[in-house]
């Protein structure tokens, strides 16, 4: 089957949507499938190499085919032009490239069925108009999946949809879990958007250096002036393979963002047998507090500190969380995550 996987914005985002994409599109060719991946536009990245460029960022044993509307290099995120695009351009393509199943992340107007919409987040208050049009959009999709029950209740409520919900996918192979002792005193943050809170993981770290710890925080995304300092390392556009390494040397991951439907950040720290330290922003159903990570119940620093003192202390419960946060993971296995997409497709297109 020909499967189009599709970003409505920038294909050169390192973002979870596109790291979803890379690892669904590799999930479906292992199952013998043909997957090929549609964005409106790249920016930073040169057209001719941008196949090798996706596969070397997002870890991915094969290249997979991907096409864009746009011929040159994009600028901000303009709605009504990239709606346009998918309207006129967008249904083109996936007439003549012969494809069965469009799946698309996020929701954009398209003369194509059957079509899939995957729904990763809510992370705007919408207005009285912006619900109608989006209302209207989701109705002409087959589907709606939600990546989890937190993000399911969001959109039925917002969105009036019925969504079903079907976890993110993770490839599992290239993480290594190191013991405690053969780890080095970092604690990893992932994120710099203004919902990441980053200047709050440089607090809990300046907090923690104050109370003596050696510890080092390396802050992964664009960096931010104000927030540069001693203790404080910055990583940007670095390949998979580099931050797969990191979170397997970290102690732990910090986490206190306002908004996540299941961040992507959280399942790699589990994978690397990497304590997770997350705001309540993260769903319950994702991250266990007390099982397979420590849950914060505020923005405040200090009490982020506080629950990384702990767990620089205490041994056990250190090795209690990384056993247990790597058994926990297994369920986001790329393959299964793609054959559960792949039973929603047959239900799909059997009802068309």
């Amino acid at each position: 089957m020909r499967i189009a996987l599709i970003r409505r914005t920038c294909i050169t985002h390192l973002d979870g949507v596109n790291r979803f994409i890379a690892l669904l599109a590799e999930g479906f060719a292992k199952l013998g499938h043909e997957p090929l991946i549609i964005g409106w536009c790249c920016r930073g990245v040169e057209r001719d190499v941008l196949e090798e460029w996706f596969k070397e960022i997002h870890g991915l044993d094969r290249t997979i085919p991907i096409y864009t509307l746009r011929s040159k290099p994009c600028r901000g995120d303009p709605w009504l032009r990239m709606a346009w695009d998918w309207w006129t351009k967008g249904s083109r393509l996936l007439r003549e490239e012969s494809v069965n199943m469009a799946i698309v992340n996020g929701v954009i107007p398209l003369r194509f069925r059957p079509k899939i919409a995957v729904n990763h987040g809510i992370t705007l208050k919408p207005n009285r108009l912006y619900l109608l049009a989006v209302k209207r959009l989701y109705k002409a999709y087959d589907e709606v999946v939600c990546v989890s029950d937190k993000l399911k209740d969001e959109v039925s409520r917002l969105i009036d949809v019925d969504p079903i919900v079907i976890p993110l996918p993770m490839k599992l192979e290239p993480f290594e879990s190191l013991r405690s002792s053969a780890r080095e005193d970092v604690i990893v943050h992932i994120g710099t958007r203004p919902v990441k809170n980053p200047q709050i993981s440089v607090e809990a770290i300046k907090i923690l250096r104050r109370r003596g710890y050696n510890v080092k925080l390396v802050i992964i995304g664009s960096p931010i002036e104000l927030l540069k300092g001693e203790g404080v390392e910055w990583k940007y556009s670095i390949p998979e393979r580099e931050k797969l390494e990191l979170l397997c040397r970290a102690k732990a991951l910090i986490l206190p963002s306002s908004y996540e439907a299941l961040p992507y950040a959280s399942l790699e720290a589990m994978a690397s047998g990497t304590p997770v330290v997350v705001s309540n922003a993260v769903p319950e159903e994702v991250v266990i507090n007390g099982l397979n990570g420590l849950r914060v119940n505020s923005y405040n620093p200090e009490d982020y500190a506080n629950v990384l003192e702990r767990l620089l202390k205490d041994e056990e419960l250190w090795l209690k969380l990384s056993r247990n946060a790597l058994e926990f993971v297994k369920r986001f296995d790329y393959v299964e995550v793609s054959r559960r997409y792949m039973e929603l497709i047959k239900k799909v297109t059997s009802n068309a």
